[in-house]
């Protein structure tokens, strides 16, 4: 077996001087040498190179990073300011709501609590979580059920304004009242089923409601007598009168004059008496004086 040494291979480097006066450099360098001075060259460009690429991708990270932070920070800006406006807007809406609540409740109108309700505080929290669309399709459909709402306040409206027309709300004229509804001891006893209203001989009595002129004629205690049906079970009464102004069938707006002032029947002097009657029954006439459109809508409730 063969155990000689193996020999050591050099390489050998020569520098010779330009004017050839100076002596040469030899330098005798072991091949194991070269081969690690060319192994550590090449490790010290490959890691020079990955650090320059590490660093171009980490500045491009980081410019992205930026961007990206100051896109979110302007986003963040425009939904608070979204926020804001949808909170005013959410608001506005209440009021609005509660706006209704009260008119339907003025108005007497049946089921008078709208059923719209939106929290401005859930709203602003959706929109910070970024649920605007959540947002907009609630919006919708609360806009859907306010516009239905005003709808039928408007339908209401209208047939207020139409009931109110023949509704009885009004003096048949104005003078002093000197015998109330309910039970009496004077001029005779029992119960006194109107009003009467003093004024002098002829004085004009207006019809207090339109309607349609259902009766003209004598009737025992009342003489002279005009009544007016007015529609939904409602009529009214005016006796004593002097003489007649209008016809049975004959249609009557408000304020139109139908009978004049007299004695007629059971009386003691010149007035009228005034009935209001609902489905032929004798109800207060002091609460129609003078009524408005919101306490007719309460009668009517």
């Amino acid at each position: 077996m063969d155990n000689k040494p193996k020999k050591t291979k050099y390489y050998t480097f020569m520098i010779v001087p330009h004017d050839a006066q100076g002596r040469p450099v030899n330098l005798k360098l072991p091949v194991s040498w070269l081969y690690a001075a060319a192994g550590l060259a090449l490790f010290s460009v490959i890691l020079v190179g990955s650090s320059f690429v590490y660093s171009t991708l980490l500045s491009r990270k980081l410019v992205n990073y930026s961007d990206t932070l100051s896109r979110s920070q302007q986003q963040e800006v425009v939904i608070n300011s979204f926020s804001d406006k949808t909170v005013k807007v959410g608001r506005a809406i209440e009021e609005l709501v509660q706006k209704d609540n009260e008119l339907r409740k003025l108005l007497g109108l049946k089921g008078w609590q709208s059923k719209v309700k939106l929290s401005t505080d859930r709203i602003s929290a959706e929109v910070k979580a970024g649920k605007v669309s959540t947002v907009f399709e609630e919006a919708h459909d609360k806009l859907a059920e306010r516009k239905q709402s005003l709808e039928e306040l408007k339908q209401w409206v209208a047939e207020v304004r139409s009931r109110f027309a023949s509704t009885p709300s009004t003096w048949p004229f104005y003078g002093r009242l000197v015998s109330y509804f309910g039970y009496r001891s004077y001029p005779w006893r029992g119960v006194h089923t109107g009003i009467d209203i003093q004024s002098y001989r002829g004085a004009p009595v207006r019809s207090t409601a339109a309607g349609v002129v259902s009766f003209i004629g004598w009737r025992n205690g009342y003489g002279k007598t005009v009544e007016v049906n007015h529609g939904y079970g409602v009529a009214t009464l005016y006796a004593h009168n002097s003489g007649y102004a209008v016809k049975v069938g004959q249609r009557v707006r408000k304020g139109q004059v139908i009978c004049y002032v007299g004695t007629t029947g059971w009386s003691t002097g010149p007035h009228v008496h005034y009935e209001v009657r609902r489905y032929d029954r004798p109800i207060n006439p002091i609460a129609f004086l003078d009524m408005n459109i919101l306490s007719a809508s309460r009668f009517w409730r």
